[in-house]
């Protein structure tokens, strides 16, 4: 009987590393390069048997952050119900963790749930309020949701230019400043709010949020302040 290519590899994997938990940390770290390497259906493979490694040896907060990772995995390829549900079964395991709580927000926004988004986001800001990640997602969820006012609060916390780079999850820095152009036009800062989106447009002229966003600023700055 022929052994899997994964498994036969695995085996060897233990065998040099004399026990699982070495195994399971060598695909985490092999996943962890693929994403540096921007291969995610590498990463996703890669997390997955990480694991399976950690749920066999009971470890329950490793598992909970090989869930998180690949939750985040999901998330960048567009999955986002699996997204959502590979963080919720992180945040069983590693109750607030603020990282999973994110990555449940942002899915369940790009869902087509921005309100549920909404509560998560200050779910995970409860549990870390300087994180830029939620800020950033939060102030995007309300700009959408006509809640300007804390939007632009969010997004003035966070400045696009911090975002960190590299990484899966922080909203794009287009997306940032297009809402915060939203949320200026909607408080009736015309001005500002062009000058923002074009920032925004310069950074990524094509980028879908930036595009939607502009016509709701259109919109809104071309009626007088007291129609708004």
């Amino acid at each position: 009987m022929n052994t899997a290519p994964g498994l036969e590899s695995m085996a060897q994997d233990r065998a040099a590393a004399e026990d699982w938990l070495g195994v399971a940390l060598v695909r985490e770290r092999q996943a962890q390069e693929a994403v540096r390497q921007g291969d995610l259906q590498e990463a996703a493979t890669r997390f997955r048997e990480a694991l399976s490694l950690f749920v066999m040896l009971d470890d329950g907060y490793r598992t909970g952050h090989a869930l998180a990772d690949l939750a985040e995995v999901r998330l960048a390829q567009g999955d986002y119900l699996a997204a959502a549900e590979l963080s919720g079964q992180a945040i069983d395991r590693i109750p607030g963790d603020p990282r999973s709580l994110t990555t449940l927000g942002y899915a369940e926004w790009r869902a087509g749930s921005p309100s549920d988004a909404e509560v998560t986001f200050s779910r995970a800001l409860h549990w870390a309020p300087a994180a830029a990640p939620a800020l950033a997602g939060r102030g995007q969820v309300r700009a959408q949701l006509g809640n300007f006012t804390d939007a632009l609060d969010d997004l003035d916390r966070v400045r696009a230019d911090d975002l960190p780079a590299g990484e899966l999850l922080p909203a794009d820095r287009a997306d940032v400043l297009a809402a915060r152009a939203l949320a200026l036009a909607g408080l009736g800062r015309a001005a500002e709010a062009r000058d923002e989106l074009a920032r925004s447009t310069k950074l990524d002229p094509d980028r879908r949020q930036t595009l939607v966003h502009a016509d709701r600023i259109a919109a809104l700055t071309a009626r007088p302040q007291s129609a708004r």
